[in-house]
């Protein structure tokens, strides 16, 4: 796909999420299914909400992303079918609130499926290959959904994070990824102008969950590409990935140090830190958002370079998060659980 084609498709599924994302939210309102944030739970000046927040936004993107792929001469239909069961046990999710195990187990189940199917990441020996797509696929489901906890951090970061895939796809000509980069892209952008802060609509468990499997499906195929080394094939998608992973080992290991479950959701994330820190949602945001663009560039460098500038990068990258997340953990966070846009970790 060249430049314009890019261009083109990315347009029809922002379009097509925008529109869709709109008529969801005055559905949602219509029948009453909304979320109603507690101000007692959330200083004023980081969480603006005033009314009721319209559920539901799951659907729109995964509209966009289906009728977007329809207009492709090659539709990815197993992608597209694995993403709808990965929306499925989100919406399940958001309905019944399962038991953390059942639904682990269910999202192992989802991934060794698409591992079968689909493939598995490239650059390790096939065993150890099959075993870190299995976890990949459904660590990043967790991580994208634990990172659903403010408004506009999960969609922005996911606009980001799938341009990224798609220049990196283009560079390293690997065109199916650079497809799936827009389309996913397009969908989380047309989202996020209705999900940025102050949040007029969430997009759920049924969201966050489709949004990780496509990202964690993203990065397996993109270390098929034409990488000069093995440090590009298995770094550039790491870096695209890790202001996701770096939350999820931020929380995890907050929760473990204090003997808190690690499901259970509260406001320790680092969007959360970052907005006591700034002092706005709109604060947290711009620096998390320039802190995926500056791993993106890293990603695109180790996908260029040669391996020694490119060893160098990862670690420049690494220490960056490093510093990044060792500056949140002394923020302190008042006392409470989340009132974002629909975490559910």
């Amino acid at each position: 796909m060249d430049w314009g084609g890019m261009s083109i498709t990315l347009g029809i599924s922002l379009a097509l999420s925008y529109a869709l994302t709109f008529l969801v939210r005055w559905g949602a309102l219509k029948l009453g299914w909304t979320h109603r944030p507690d101000p007692r739970k959330w200083r004023r000046q980081t969480n603006p909400h005033t009314a009721p927040i319209a559920m539901g936004g799951g659907f729109a993107i995964l509209g966009s992303v289906v009728l977007s792929a329809a207009l492709l001469p090659s539709p990815p239909f197993l992608l597209l079918l694995f993403g709808a069961v990965a929306f499925s046990l989100g919406f399940y999710d958001d309905l019944r609130s399962p038991r953390p195990i059942y639904r682990l187990l269910l999202q192992f189940l989802l991934a060794s499926f698409s591992v079968t199917f689909i493939g598995w990441v490239k650059g390790f020996p096939d065993g150890l290959a099959i075993l870190l797509s299995v976890v990949g696929i459904a660590g990043m489901m967790n991580s994208v959904n634990m990172m659903d906890n403010m408004d506009g951090v999960a969609s922005g970061l996911m606009t980001l994070a799938m341009l990224g895939f798609a220049v990196l796809g283009a560079v390293t000509n690997n065109p199916q990824v650079t497809v799936l980069g827009v389309l996913v892209a397009g969908a989380a952008l047309g989202f996020w102008w209705h999900n940025r802060p102050p949040a007029r609509i969430f997009m759920g468990d049924a969201g966050s969950l489709l949004l990780g499997y496509l990202l964690a499906v993203t990065a397996i195929l993109a270390s098929r590409g034409e990488f000069g080394h093995w440090l590009g094939r298995v770094g550039a998608p790491f870096l695209l990935l890790s202001v996701f992973l770096t939350d999820t080992a931020f929380v995890v290991l907050w929760r473990a140090r204090h003997g808190l479950p690690v499901m259970q959701g509260d406001r320790n994330h680092t969007s959360h830190r970052l907005a006591v820190l700034a002092g706005s949602e709109w604060r947290a945001n711009l620096a998390l958002y320039t802190m995926q663009l500056m791993m993106g560039i890293c990603a695109l460098g180790v996908s260029l370079l040669p391996p020694l500038p490119s060893a160098l990068l990862i670690l420049f990258a690494i220490a960056l998060l490093a510093l990044f997340a060792h500056r949140l953990w002394q923020v302190d966070v008042e006392d409470g659980e989340s009132d974002g846009s629909g975490d559910g970790a």
